[in-house]
């Protein structure tokens, strides 16, 4: 049954066929990549493809790269992505073989590099900018009644329909404060809590731009007309349930993460960003040296004091690097290998995706991967910097999304949707800041937009008699 993964092809192939690539990517591939859990696999020799969003992605790919391979240029995020993927390739070479890091490479160059090349050169303009985030708002608000039964059963209803056809997945469970922490198809809930949060970044944008002002069609207006029923708008209804869905992963990292992304994208909000994007810089400084204080004293119990299970968690966090800087030490410039890093009995999880990469292979690739996150961001916030007064910059809405991946990475591993998501949105920000287009919008006009430069005439503010 399990080989529903590669007969389920037959889908985007004839979206492909019928309606064309960024159909295909809208209406298949992200509805599958955020439904279908990354446990649900099938396994066949010699094929190193083995989900659902891997199987899917490869037909889109290509048409991409047999239709879009001229358009394609190489500038500094490319360059760091292509070294962070040739140091963790080369590295699982020598700390697994080349079988394994092959089948590594494989997947790095689909579940990774391609998302990056969807959001390079399909997300290409401001129509396809509004579609893609409008599709991510709309599974997420389908997803909502799914996470309150979860929250009843403790268990997603999709492993619940789908597990018998994967009998190697499972549906963790994880309970805090005496509730089921919700992971809808995420795996965990810090990734779910990651998902959503950037979701309900993107939905704030298309509020800000009046996407959400017109009457919906499609999905979006059916629900729409389901909701008028309901107090308040339709937009503040979906603020409500993604709020919602945050909360209810009860993952307090990716909290901190997203109330730090938020401080960041309200900077583009600001009459004077330059401004309000040193003050919070400084903010950011004092926060963090405060948090840290605060956070020892928390985790250091007084003499007859029991922890509790949150300073527990807190400090097995801290503990677990501590114990493994043996093994980082042992192999500190090509690691261990992705699946062949030493386990300390009762610490097998490793929380902590930038230690986690350092261990598998080495300080090199947490570094270029920091990297490729300082650029983005900086880059983000400097195109969004250009934008014109009284503008909701995308630049700041990515750099947003950014920072919150950042922040949560350190709290957990970069697994299931989470590590293809981040790619994506990389690859999306890069289209956003090369098009040739008005800084900070992320378009032209319509009517300007293929038009030459000379044929293109400056509207007048007035009549003069």
């Amino acid at each position: 049954m399990s080989y529903i993964v590669f007969a389920s092809v037959l889908i985007p192939l004839w979206v492909l066929r019928r309606h064309g690539l960024e159909k295909a990517f809208l209406w298949a591939w992200i509805p599958v990549f955020l439904c279908m859990p990354t446990m649900f696999t099938a396994k066949i020799p010699m094929v190193p493809l083995r989900t659902f969003m891997q199987a899917w992605l490869v037909p889109l790919l290509f048409v991409l790269l047999r239709d879009k391979r001229s358009e394609m240029t190489f500038g500094r995020m490319e360059m760091l992505l292509l070294a962070y993927v040739l140091v963790r390739v080369f590295c699982d070479f020598l700390g697994r073989g080349y079988s394994d890091a092959q089948n590594y490479a494989a997947y790095m160059l689909v579940s990774l590099i391609g998302p990056y090349l969807i959001g390079r050169y399909v997300i290409n303009r401001r129509e396809m900018d509004v579609a893609t985030a409008r599709m991510f708002v709309l599974m997420f608000v389908l997803f909502f009644p799914l996470f309150l039964y979860e929250l009843k059963f403790w268990v997603s209803p999709i492993y619940q329909i789908f597990s018998p056809m994967f009998p190697e997945a499972f549906s963790g469970l994880s309970v805090r404060w005496g509730l089921a922490r919700t992971a809808g198809t995420f795996e965990h809930p810090i990734l779910a809590a990651i998902m959503i949060i950037a979701v309900y970044r993107l939905h704030r944008w298309l509020c800000w731009i009046g996407a959400w002002d017109a009457p919906q069609t499609g999905w979006l207006g059916r629900i729409e007309a389901l909701m008028r029923r309901f107090p308040f708008s339709f937009k503040t209804q979906i603020s409500i349930a993604l709020i919602l869905m945050i909360l209810l992963t009860l993952s307090r990292g990716p909290w901190i993460g997203a109330l730090a992304g938020a401080a960041l994208v309200a900077v583009g909000n600001t009459k004077n960003r330059k401004k309000w994007l040193i003050i919070l810089g400084m903010l950011f400084g004092l926060g963090g040296l405060g948090g840290k204080m605060a956070l020892d004293a928390y985790m250091t119990p007084q003499l007859g004091e029991v922890l509790s299970d949150e300073a527990q968690t807190m400090l097995y966090r801290s503990v677990m690097i501590d114990q493994y800087k043996a093994f980082l030490m042992d192999k500190m410039w090509t690691g261990w290998g992705l699946t062949t890093v030493p386990k300390i009995p009762g610490m097998e999880s490793v929380d902590n995706a930038f230690f986690l990469m350092a261990l598998q292979h080495g300080l090199i690739a947490p570094a270029l991967f920091i990297m490729i996150f300082v650029y983005a961001i900086a880059s983000q916030i400097k195109f969004g910097l250009k934008a014109a007064p009284g503008e909701s910059p995308i630049g700041f809405t990515f750099s947003g999304i950014y920072l919150v991946c950042f922040v949560a990475f350190a709290t957990v591993y970069m697994g299931a949707q989470t590590e293809p998501l981040i790619f994506l949105m990389l690859g999306w920000g890069e289209s956003i800041k090369r098009r040739h287009e008005r800084p900070g919008s992320g378009t032209a006009p319509a009517s300007n937009r293929n038009a030459p430069a000379q044929q293109r005439v400056t509207p007048f503010k007035r009549v003069l008699y």
